[in-house]
């Protein structure tokens, strides 16, 4: 698969008092001594308890992309639900204010955000996810289901242990999926090409249904006030708007990879995702 670019790995964890600290026992055991064997990486944990501190950290993170050339990877520890993320305060980040700062980020990075979710539910995110936006990451690895703390520790210990050890991703998840055998694996990787490949499948899907062109059709004559005498006039329009709309599918597909995969900021990314119009 593609490689991301990183440098630095930020551990943001809210969680209440009286609950495992999985964020800082990643942190410790683990992350904070790969600082010292590996040139060039930095990591940072990150503890809050706020909804404003949770916004504080991601914009601190957007700006050390832009100033200081840091290519993030996000660990996120943080009780999470099919409406969003769950501070230490009781204050909920509905995944829509997510998705809007992690845009901002990734734009900024040219693709290359890699994200980790220690989260219930972590990827419905992936639901408000737009073919006609700038992609919100590179890739992730996250759940639609409930998780539980000893599984996901096992798991990430895994995950990043061979991940920045190797840098080889498919091995990272290999292990990850394989280091609690007793409980069957619920976590998935995704990446911004299958989003964009699913995404543009379900824009055609809604966009080209037979009752949608003709939606559209009657919308048009109504715009510019065609005056149609016959039965006939009208059902020749319309056959003719539909081959049109059915014939620009390819235009819609290039001008939405263009956006999400952000050509005109960064070129290179052109030859870095490949997504083909055969492949929707």
């Amino acid at each position: 698969m593609d490689a991301f670019v990183f440098n630095k790995m930020y551990i943001i964890e809210s969680l209440k008092s009286n609950e495992t600290k999985s964020g800082e026992l990643l942190y410790n055991d683990l992350i904070r001594w790969r600082k010292i064997q590996i040139d060039g990486f930095d990591a940072e944990l990150v503890q809050i308890q706020t909804k404003q501190e949770f916004f504080d950290i991601l914009e601190r993170i957007r700006k050390e992309c832009n100033l200081n050339g840091v290519y993030p990877i996000i660990h996120f520890e943080i009780h999470g639900s099919q409406d969003g993320l769950g501070m230490a305060s009781n204050e909920m980040v509905l995944w829509k204010e997510l998705y809007d700062y992690l845009v901002r980020i990734n734009l900024s990075i040219g693709n290359n955000l890699f994200m980790t979710l220690a989260v219930c539910q972590g990827a419905y995110m992936m639901q408000l996810i737009k073919v006609d936006n700038h992609a919100p990451f590179w890739g992730f690895v996250g759940s639609f289901d409930v998780i539980y703390v000893p599984d996901l520790m096992a798991r990430y210990n895994e995950f990043y242990d061979e991940f920045l050890d190797s840098k080889d991703l498919n091995k990272a998840i290999e292990r990850l999926h394989n280091a609690n055998p007793g409980v069957p694996s619920q976590y998935r990787f995704i990446n911004s090409e299958m989003t964009f490949i699913s995404l543009q499948k379900k824009y055609f899907d809604e966009k080209f249904t037979e009752k949608a062109i003709k939606e559209r059709a009657n919308d048009g004559l109504e715009q510019t006030g065609t005056i149609l005498f016959h039965r006939g006039q009208k059902r020749e329009l319309a056959r003719k708007f539909k081959k049109r709309l059915i014939n620009s599918k390819k235009t819609y597909f290039e001008m939405h990879k263009k956006i999400f995969f952000m050509h005109d900021e960064f070129p290179e990314n052109k030859k870095r995702f490949k997504v083909q119009f055969s492949e929707i």
